[in-house]
């Protein structure tokens, strides 16, 4: 650490003294506006007028204004180019008597005739970019009344299979993050809260694949930044939101969001609610055999899921001065559900010839509840870009779930054989969540840049599962089934980052340091794990401008994923008496080295090569009992797996009113593990994923869009997934001078959406399908109203971002 500490501060003392022994330098600000007086995102980039040289590029602040610092004494063209307007040239001059200029350019919308119809520029639906991919969801027909999580599906590169584990170019292990918090969940919690979030709330989502070392090291497949939607403008604005969707079962969904600013204040906040109701059916026929004989066993059950959630958040930023904010957010959610499952499963020496049965009906309710607060602080130092930026987190998180387990024996007959046996789960928990950072930003000049930061969190977790059996009219604690178990994490960390633009040429590396202090405690099982480990994280990246038209891009990154707090707790949980599963305290972190090498052709075709190794392997497993005729699924640590991965994007134009984006991921993934169940396994398999998305411009106030998708076989862990397509279809309307919106759309439009899993190991035969709810019509209407001028809601990154995303 000693020499970590010494070799970052002799860095910047060089960098220090190389800034202090510059010459005189000008500068180079503007103001960037629309004819509507409304404030403009742009990219501005100035070149030398004397031989074009490319010096520098921007992009405006949420206010449209820009700068250019530590220019040299010659004169410059400043191009401007924003979706929707026309470019803007403009030669401006710097000289000894005119060290600093300040202008303001005013952007004339670019309106495209097409005979009657007038196209308007907006940003695509997909983004590439060398560093990241970006979907705007808010420009999407087809996510209209979608949740957060069947939109995140549509993402390229992206799977979520029917469970809601989100797959990243064939990896697990992504963090999530929305607006740049980690959510802190286990899988199931983060599928909850994915599932409570309207696609209405939905701004964009951001893949990136590779990230820098300001991020956490948590995810080795990279992070998703869900951003949601922000409310821009001086004096009051704000957005309405409401929606229909029916399918087999009705939903739901409204919002609203405002929004308030003066010259000192910004007051914001929006609430949304959602009911959903979905159903979900499952099909399984397995065979066991004990070593004599052959058991046959047919599972079919029907789950419906019924869900009411609230999502809120409220924050004030104070603007003390031009160069200082303090501000204040809380969020949360607070939802209720229940589900209805029945099933029955049919035992025999085949699947013809049925002795026995057992009817189940498990009814379950649950309760979530999240409050989190956060206080920040920003400074801009100097004109140069230099900042400092604060934040304080504290975040809470409780649930409560209940499932009673109701089942019948009868024989072949049909008669009953045997006494009811019934008995339930009740699995409250309580997560508290403490963590601050600091952030430091030392531009060196307008091509060099350095980034400080420093960050620790507090993680607890309190999970006290209760199995109670009902035995003469009453509930009875099984203490052997019953357990506690509480965690305790600290992650302390610190990085830094640099960066510096060439001519053509650009280069950021970045080392981020994580020590971890955590302790597992399983209280009945009087099993503690301790465990302290200290990881680096370097990350690199190049990219090279090779002509006009022409880019080429490499990076590397090293990532960690930690055990979820759900996948340590030894709890059993029962899906029925032959199916359950169990977490494994004694998880170790996982580690993945991943590279990635990318070219772009005119800002349009953009193709990435990536590979990556990941040892000690997180996966669920799902293993045989041929003993207890039983299937129970774990979490396990297995070997190595390594994985390619080719993504080409290409989005065209067909004709005058056809548009499309078109995305194809292949990936090969090979795990390997000398123990899985007691044998050696190894298995690869090549997949592919297409995206294809197409826009249709009806006329002037009506559009359409069409989006098909494609997966092919794929081999997951101990599951082989067999291929599945789905194309979904939207309309869209507007009114009001666009203030107001209608959408039409019908997802999975043939119900061919559904999972079909058999074994990928040689000694478990089952067949397993499937079915969500998933061909569903939705109407959505959105209204935007007051002012929309100047500023937009400050976004902003808490220390908490990161640790949130494990609460699964």
């Amino acid at each position: 650490m000693k020499r970590i500490a010494l070799f970052f501060i002799l860095l910047s003392a060089i960098l220090f003294i190389d800034v202090q022994a510059q010459d005189t330098r000008g500068k180079i600000s503007g103001l960037l506006i629309s004819e509507k007086k409304k404030s403009i995102s742009a990219v501005i980039t100035i070149k030398s007028l004397k031989d074009s040289t490319f010096i520098k590029t921007t992009v405006s602040d949420a206010t449209g204004i820009f700068y250019f610092e530590n220019l040299p004494i010659a004169t410059y063209l400043v191009s401007v180019k924003a979706i929707g307007f026309q470019t803007v040239d403009v030669k401006i001059e710097i000289s000894a008597t005119q060290l600093s200029v300040d202008k303001t350019l005013l952007l004339t919308e670019e309106n495209i005739n097409l005979g009657s119809v007038n196209i308007s520029g907006k940003k695509p639906l997909i983004e590439r970019f060398s560093d990241k991919t970006i979907m705007n969801v808010e420009n999407s027909i087809v996510a209209s009344g979608n949740t957060a999580l069947e939109v995140l599906a549509k993402m390229p590169g992206v799977s979520v299979n029917q469970d809601g584990i989100i797959n990243v170019k064939g990896k697990s292990g992504v963090n999530v993050l929305i607006d740049g918090k980690t959510t802190y969940l286990s899988a199931e919690q983060l599928v909850t809260r994915l599932r409570s979030l309207s696609s209405s709330e939905l701004k964009s989502i951001e893949l990136i694949t590779n990230p820098s070392a300001k991020y956490d090291a948590e995810g080795n497949a990279g992070v998703i930044n869900l951003k949601l939607k922000k409310n821009t403008g001086f004096g009051t604005n704000g957005n309405l939101d409401l929606g229909f969707g029916y399918g087999k079962n009705p939903k739901s969904n409204a919002g609203i969001s405002l929004n308030h600013r003066n010259k000192n204040f910004n007051i914001f906040g929006n609430l949304a609610h959602n009911n959903n109701k979905y159903q979900e059916d499952l099909d399984i026929n397995r065979i066991t055999n004990n070593g004599i004989s052959n058991t046959f066993f047919h599972q079919y059950n029907t789950q419906i899921r019924s869900s009411h959630n609230n999502n809120y958040k409220a924050g004030i930023d104070y603007f003390i001065n031009e160069k200082n904010t303090i501000g204040f957010l809380t969020s949360g959610y607070f939802n209720n559900g229940h589900e209805k499952s029945n099933g029955i499963t049919d035992i025999g020496t085949s699947f013809i010839k049925i002795d026995s049965s057992i009817v189940a009906d498990n009814p379950s309710k649950n309760k979530y509840r999240n409050q989190a607060y956060n206080l920040n602080y920003k400074s801009i130092i100097d004109t140069l870009g230099q900042e400092f930026s604060a934040d304080l987190d504290y975040a809470q998180y409780r649930s409560e779930e209940q499932t009673v387990y109701n089942n019948y024996f009868s024989d072949v007959l049909g008669n009953p054989y045997k006494a009811p046996l019934t008995f339930r789960n009740l699995t409250p928990s309580l997560i508290k969540i403490k963590a601050a950072k600091i952030d430091y930003v030392l531009p060196l000049d307008t091509a060099t840049k350095l980034d400080f930061g420093l960050k620790s969190s507090w993680v607890s977790t309190d999970n006290d599962f209760r199995f109670e059996n009902f035995v003469a009219s009453q509930w009875q604690n099984d203490l052997g089934r019953s357990n506690r178990f509480i965690y305790d994490e600290n992650i302390n960390a610190a990085y830094t980052n640099f960066k510096h633009d060439f001519k053509t040429t650009s280069i950021e590396l970045g080392l981020r340091v994580e020590q971890t202090n955590s302790k597992g405690n399983s209280v009945n099982e009087q099993k503690v794990v301790k465990r302290h480990y200290f990881d680096f994280f370097p990350n690199f990246s190049l990219n090279q401008k090779l002509s006009a038209n022409n880019e080429l891009g490499f990076s590397y990154s090293r990532r960690i994923e930690r055990p979820d707090y759900k996948s340590l707790n030894p709890f059993v949980y029962f899906v029925d008496l032959y199916t359950f599963s169990q977490g494994n305290p004694f998880l170790n972190p996982e580690y993945t080295n991943s590279f990635q090498l990318s070219y772009n052709y005119k800002k349009e075709l953009n193709v990435t090569f990536g590979y990556s190794i990941t040892n000690n392997l997180i996966l669920d497993v799902l293993l045989p009992d041929n003993v207890k005729k039983t299937l129970y699924q774990t979490v396990q640590n297995l070997d190595k797996q390594y994985a390619y991965d080719l993504t080409i994007g290409y989005p065209t134009t067909i004709g005058k009113f056809w548009s499309m984006d078109n995305t194809i991921t292949s990936t090969y993934n090979q795990i390997k593990t000398s123990d899985l169940g007691g044998n050696n396994y190894d298995r690869k398999k090549v997949n592919f994923i297409l995206n294809s998305n197409h826009n249709f411009v009806i006329g002037p106030s009506i559009s359409a869009e069409l989006s098909v998708e494609f997966v092919s076989a794929q081999i997951y862990g101990t599951y082989a997934i067999k291929p599945y397509y789905g194309i979904d279809f939207g309309l869209k309307k507007s009114f009001a001078d666009k203030k107001l919106n209608l959408k039409f759309a019908l997802n999975d439009v043939f119900d061919t959406r559904k999972a079909r899993i058999s074994s990928a190991l040689t000694d478990l035969n089952y067949n397993l399908t499937q079915k969500q709810e998933s061909r569903i019509f939705r109407l959505s209407l959105g209204y935007t109203f007051g002012s929309n001028a100047i500023k937009a809601v400050r976004e902003r990154k808490t220390s908490v971002t990161d640790e949130e995303g494990r609460i699964k």
